[in-house]
């Protein structure tokens, strides 16, 4: 396990979560950050919606695989990243709200791979309905320098 003080900062943590474009396109935005547990919300967008009016099923994973993923990354050293390997999703009720509210924990923080969890809810004003759970793996690297042409 590596030391409280060797981790990633939040601030490192929302970097890389909001460098990817798929992020941002979905409008995911990260609510909490502490060592081995994010909470993340993504927005209602009519956009991606299926069946009309609610969220589908891949919308649910991807809230679910960023909030675990990124709750794995949340233990990792400065100078690693991970890449989800595999996530699967199932459904637990009608994802319909204002937004969803995915929120990741980790189950088994390794060196090469690590293993997340997350509920994910749908959220209209203050009720919270579970409608999905997603368990991830990722497979963590260290990130190595560019090297600069001589």
């Amino acid at each position: 396990m590596v030391d409280v003080k060797d981790r990633l900062s939040t601030a490192e943590i929302e970097a890389f979560a909001t460098s990817m474009d798929f992020v941002r396109a979905y409008s995911i935005g990260i609510v909490s950050v502490s060592p081995g547990e994010v909470t993340i919300e993504l927005p209602f967008d009519e956009r991606f919606s299926g069946p009309p009016g609610q969220f589908p099923a891949s919308i649910v994973g991807t809230a679910g695989d960023v909030a675990a993923v990124t709750s794995c990354l949340s233990l990792l050293p400065p100078g690693w990243a991970l890449a989800t390997l595999d996530f699967t999703v199932k459904m637990t009720g009608a994802a319909k709200g204002d937004r969803l509210r995915a929120k990741g924990r980790v189950l088994q923080a390794g060196r090469t791979n690590s293993v997340g969890a997350a509920d994910v809810y749908a959220v209209s004003g203050d009720s919270e309905i579970l409608c999905g759970t997603v368990l991830a793996t990722t497979r963590n690297f260290q990130i190595k320098p560019e090297k600069t042409a001589a």
